[in-house]
């Protein structure tokens, strides 16, 4: 077995991966896009792949999969530069003529603008009525992240952005995800990479088995097998962008959840973090979501599942930066630079601006995160893969893609009101575990011996090995709980956190302090 083989893919040395999740979810993708049909939302696909524009500027070569016929008349360097210039100008300045627009209509908060007596609508709401483009209830679409040699998506991201309740899902599928390919698509990687070992594979690999101008689109065509959608646009970025744009908008500022330090002098990486709120420039945030474990071996206490929900919290920051008005406006430049210089997507410059319309909508509190459901096991041969889970997977693409609009936002509504109802009965009727986080023998001990004279259920205690912070962390799984619980600790922080609070709805990591 070649090196290389061995740093891609542990090779299965037998194909019994189970087939139901892929056939189930290629007939429910099947149905999904008839649908679509019927409700008029084709020829996205179409559209962005004809599109001339700039932002699909690595898509072209991706669509046609075919080598160029040499009797085809070539366009002249010089037009091809005008022609990616206007379309970059024309994005800036529709981008910018909208927000220009916005802001000066909506300077003043205490004039209403009315045109028409007993109108409410603003201006700009009627300017926005005529001319932004209708868009989908739902978008779907894929986040991928490539390593540093570019071949392996170390990040995989599927989302689905809501037109209706202006909300963005992101689902991580862990990069050890074990999938068998299609046929079609496994024949085509023996083509473009003579070693692609067994049908079943890591999903990281695919993308680089398939090579770098099919692999986005493989990709796809795996994850909508996996996942039973139908995905209209994928972007793919490398760590170069992730530099670029968080050190032009001056940063992102993020509490590093522990100590990391990591060398590894055949990537040429080097990671060393201390714990705590602090601001991150590119190459330290590249570091945080990169890190895995510590030289001594030490790292998140549940593997790669930990990092995921560390990337998932990362990004949500970075997505309410991002989305800030303020930050686009002063760093307009940097947005336009990072999408034309470092992106591959297939969606084109009408895409663009159909979807800059509704950027000032989105709000970013409502970006949600899941991870793909399933656990980690020896599956296929591969040994410490991850094994998705096909009923639970069906249930959540069932709720993020499928589910009527109606019911999210009534779902929705009736969670706000029980998280704002939430009081100390609902912590009192909560299952806790107590963690000893800090270095005084028996403190777990004492403290649930506290909370039970006070009418708390602590089911289990014991010691937390991670890493130690001075004030005790009280993680969470919903909004509303464990406020009452501040009040037993000297300067404790309540944490929503569904993964690490999977067996108990509340668990206190007691701080150094106590």
């Amino acid at each position: 077995m070649s090196k290389d083989k061995d740093k891609y893919n542990d090779y299965d040395q037998e194909e019994n991966v189970s087939e139901d999740v892929g056939q189930s979810r290629r007939r429910r993708a099947a149905k999904m896009r008839e649908d679509a049909k019927k409700a008029g939302y084709t020829g996205m696909m179409s559209a962005a792949s004809q599109d001339n524009g700039g932002a699909a500027n690595n898509a072209s070569e991706a669509d046609s999969g075919e080598d160029e016929d040499n009797n085809t008349k070539k366009r002249s360097p010089m037009k091809i530069f005008f022609t990616v210039l206007l379309s970059i100008l024309g994005v800036y300045v529709i981008v910018m003529g909208i927000f220009a627009i916005s802001t000066y209509l909506n300077d003043d908060p205490e004039d209403d603008w009315n045109v028409v007596q007993g109108d409410t609508q603003k201006p700009m709401d009627k300017i926005q009525e005529v001319f932004s483009p209708k868009l989908p209830e739902r978008t779907q679409f894929v986040l991928m992240c490539t390593d540093e040699d570019g071949t392996r998506t170390d990040t995989i991201m599927v989302g689905c952005y809501n037109s209706v309740t202006q909300g963005i899902s992101l689902i991580s599928v862990p990069r050890d995800t074990v999938v068998s390919v299609s046929a079609a698509n496994y024949q085509t990687m023996r083509e473009e990479f003579p070693e692609p070992g067994r049908r079943t594979m890591k999903i990281n690999a695919v993308h680089h088995y398939a090579g770098e101008k099919l692999g986005p689109e493989m990709l796809v065509d795996e994850l909508n097998s996996l996942l039973g959608t139908d995905i209209q646009y994928y972007v793919r970025v490398n760590f170069d962008a992730f530099h670029y744009l968080i050190d032009s908008i001056g940063g992102i500022e993020f509490d590093v959840p522990q100590k990391m330090d990591y060398d590894d002098p055949t990537q040429d990486l080097s990671i060393h973090l201390s714990p705590g709120l602090q601001m991150l420039d590119g190459d330290k945030a590249e570091q945080l979501v990169r890190w895995r474990q510590n030289n001594d071996g030490t790292g998140y206490f549940n593997g790669d599942i930990g990092r995921i929900a560390m990337q998932q919290n990362f990004m949500k920051v970075l997505v309410q930066k991002l989305a800030d008005v303020d930050t686009i406006k002063s760093n307009p430049k940097a947005y336009v630079t990072a999408f034309i210089k470092y992106v591959t997507t297939n969606a084109g410059i009408s895409d663009a601006v159909k979807y800059a319309s509704a950027l000032n909508k989105i709000d970013p509190s409502k970006l949600e995160t899941y991870l793909l459901p399933g656990d980690v096991r020896s599956i296929g041969g591969i040994s410490g893969g991850y094994a998705p889970d096909s009923e639970g997977i069906e249930q959540l693409v069932y709720d993020i893609f499928e589910k009527p609009v109606s019911e999210m936002i009534s779902e929705s509504t009736s969670e706000d009101a029980s998280g704002e109802a939430a009081s100390a009965s609902d912590s009192k009727s909560a299952s806790i575990q107590v963690l000893n986080g800090g270095y005084t023998n028996g403190k777990a001990g004492e403290v649930e011996a506290a909370l039970e004279a006070d009418g708390y259920t602590v089911d289990e205690i014991g010691t937390y090995n991670e890493e130690k912070k001075e004030n005790t962390r009280i993680y969470v799984n919903k909004n509303g709980l464990g406020e009452d619980l501040k009040d037993y600790f000297k300067d404790a922080e309540i944490i929503v956190d569904e993964d690490l609070t999977a067996d108990f709805d509340i668990v206190i990591v007691i701080g150094t302090e106590e």
